[in-house]
């Protein structure tokens, strides 16, 4: 028999690119199925309690596509023309009623996340017969343009929305409309466990990357600039497919203590390098820092000077872990905190940068991370006049973010500032860790 090797050949790569592309389908599939199984987890464990906790017994939102509605992700996949007119009630019970009305179909119907599918135009009847006394509707209850803080995730329905929603619900329901804003800020803060763990991941995979980024492997010293390894970080990302939280922000304090960040300064002997940087996949996005001490030509080991104001960050970062947890207003945590870090014989200051006062000084600001580097939660940080004003939820992830300003004789007095920033979890333990945080600073030769 003679064999056509033409044809063989062809079927080898046919064979090869099916195989390739069932992978990759896979690995897109996991992660949808991933959120699917977090989804209705969270929509079981949290949405009842929220919901009761302030008092609203239906919750409307209008995904119209595109991620014009900030929680899109939360519900459901990204669409054209969105996944419709998503309604939760609470009917009683141990669980929320989920429906939606209209929509694509598809992905959001095949997680079987929601009860069932329905006409968008019936959403008057639908409400009618339900007869909630509060619906919630994702708007925000901020009375001024600025600051914008805080208002990203509730702020998703547009003004043409809220107008047509009043119309379709007719006056006695558009009069039962209320902002949803602490619903969602505890919805989105109380985590299940698959959030955690897939929050996890991009974590560990965003501290590999700045700690590569803090080596030799991308910085060769008296050429390499901030720049330079910000765009290296960049390029990572994209080719490992992650998006992108913000773009990666790389400081540099040179020995005459002035901090500057993202410029062709080029990476000198002596320099301490810190990098402030968040990426996300499948709905999760961290926000961490690293830090590094450039090596002198005569330095084999990090000079004692930067060990000892390390050593001061790890200080203020055990005083946090310990007295950190959840069931209080992020402003009345950090008053705690203020007290504490001042009893272990710091300065508390409330700039970010050094004061004129001698002595070590410590800044605190930590806020919710999770589905957003800076998320919608209740947050420890005095510049957020709204989210320091929420209750810390527990079970939330939380950007564990503070300076602390030691001066030091090589720099004639000056304070070296070390920017920790690690992503832990708010147990009623305590902070509990979400990756391992960072225990020795980095060196580059």
């Amino acid at each position: 028999m003679r064999i056509n090797f033409s044809k063989v050949i062809a079927i080898i790569l046919l064979l090869i690119i099916n195989d390739n592309g069932l992978s990759q389908n896979y690995e897109v599939y996991y992660d949808w199925e991933l959120s699917c199984t977090a989804r209705k987890d969270k929509f079981d464990f949290i949405l009842p309690k929220v919901m009761r906790r302030h008092n609203i017994d239906m919750w409307i939102i209008i995904d119209k596509g595109h991620g014009a509605e900030p929680l899109y992700r939360d519900f459901g996949p990204a669409t054209s023309y969105g996944n419709g007119i998503i309604i939760f009630t609470d009917r009683g019970g141990d669980r929320i009623e989920r429906v939606v009305l209209g929509g694509e179909g598809g992905m959001i119907e095949d997680c079987g996340a929601f009860d069932y599918f329905a006409d968008p135009n019936d959403i008057k009847e639908f409400v009618t017969e339900r007869n909630p006394s509060r619906i919630g509707a994702n708007y925000s209850t901020a009375k001024t343009l600025l600051p914008m803080e805080g208002r990203h995730a509730v702020d998703g329905l547009s003004y043409t929305d809220y107008n047509n929603l009043k119309k379709e619900l007719g006056k006695i329901y558009a009069a039962r409309l209320v902002s949803a804003e602490l619903l969602i800020s505890d919805f989105r803060s109380e985590r299940v466990i698959g959030e955690i763990i897939e929050f996890s991941k991009v974590a560990n995979a965003t501290i590999r990357l700045i700690s590569r980024a803090l080596s030799n492997e991308v910085v060769v010293v008296g050429k390499t600039t901030q720049l330079d390894i910000g765009w290296w970080l960049e390029d990572k990302r994209q080719k490992l497919g992650f998006e992108r939280g913000w773009q990666p922000t790389v400081y540099l304090s040179p020995p005459n203590g002035i901090e500057i960040s993202n410029s062709t300064r080029v990476v000198q002997p002596g320099d301490i390098m810190q990098i402030d940087w968040g990426i996300g996949k499948n709905n999760y996005f961290t926000d961490l820092k690293r830090v590094a001490y450039v090596l002198r030509e005569n330095e084999t080991e990090i000079p004692s000077w930067v060990q000892k104001s390390f050593d001061n960050s790890v200080t203020v970062r055990n005083i946090i872990q310990r007295n950190v947890k959840p069931g209080k207003t992020g402003e009345n945590i950090l008053e705690e905190l203020r007290k504490l870090v001042r009893k272990a014989g710091f300065i508390y200051t409330e700039l970010e940068r050094p004061g004129n006062v001698p002595g070590i000084e410590v800044n605190i600001g930590m806020h919710s991370a999770g589905n957003l580097g800076h998320d919608q939660g209740g947050s420890i940080f005095a510049i957020y006049p709204i989210r320091k004003k929420y209750v810390v939820q527990p079970n939330s992830i939380i950007s564990v973010e503070f300076i602390v300003f030691t001066p030091v004789e090589k720099w004639n007095g000056r304070k070296v500032p070390m920017n920790i920033e690690e992503n832990a979890l708010i147990t009623e333990r305590g902070i509990e860790w979400l990756h391992p945080p960072q225990n020795h600073v980095l060196l580059i030769r």
